[in-house]
């Protein structure tokens, strides 16, 4: 057995230290300098962390048992990696990405919940900060429990790409994504 019976399984990597990265990052100030890259540094194709935008629901499975779709979306973050949506659609055809929700405007928000959402303290949601005038005084988050398949034709032909991230967002995004898809058992807290 790896691990002797306890209580509460652990994460599988150094939840202080994941932490301690995740505040470093935003407390450094880059964060806020630059979050996105510009328009004109945008690659070709689709990358992962990119802010896309394509109308559609987010299909699930209700609480009935049988399919459904949920919500009109418009802005989703790629959250599949750049390696697999660069490869051949033999090889790889899907990818995946998390509907963006917008959680208020500047004014909605109090400066509690800005700092919450800033601090990037929720493991289920990834703050995104506005990233075009259209935008503007909006926040959003990327919904981590509500990932979708998305066929990579579509995603390279008709997805338009709105953002991507720069280095240290992106960095943040991949440190989030561990605390989400690894955090330990907390179901008896």
């Amino acid at each position: 057995m790896l691990y002797p019976y306890i209580e509460r399984w652990p994460p599988v990597y150094d939840a202080e230290d994941l932490a301690d990265s995740i505040r470093d990052l935003v407390e450094s100030g880059r964060l806020e300098q630059r979050f996105y890259r510009s328009q004109a540094r945008l690659p070709q194709g689709v990358c992962q962390g990119d802010i896309i935008e394509l109308v559609g629901g987010v299909p699930l499975i209700a609480e009935d048992g049988e399919p459904a779709v949920h919500d009109d979306v418009r802005y989703w973050m790629v959250i599949g990696n750049t390696c697999d949506i660069a490869r051949s659609l033999e090889t790889v055809p899907w990818s995946q990405l998390v509907p963006l929700v917008e959680v208020g405007s500047d004014r909605d928000l109090t400066p509690h919940e800005l700092s919450d959402l800033r601090g990037y303290r929720y493991s289920r949601r990834f703050y995104l900060p506005p990233w075009s005038a259209e935008v503007k005084g909006l926040h959003h988050v990327a919904d981590f429990l509500r990932p979708v398949a998305i066929h990579k034709t579509a995603l390279n032909d008709v997805a338009e790409v709105r953002a991507g991230l720069e280095i240290y967002s992106w960095l943040l995004l991949h440190s989030c994504l561990v605390r989400f898809l690894a955090r330990d058992d907390g179901r008896f807290s």
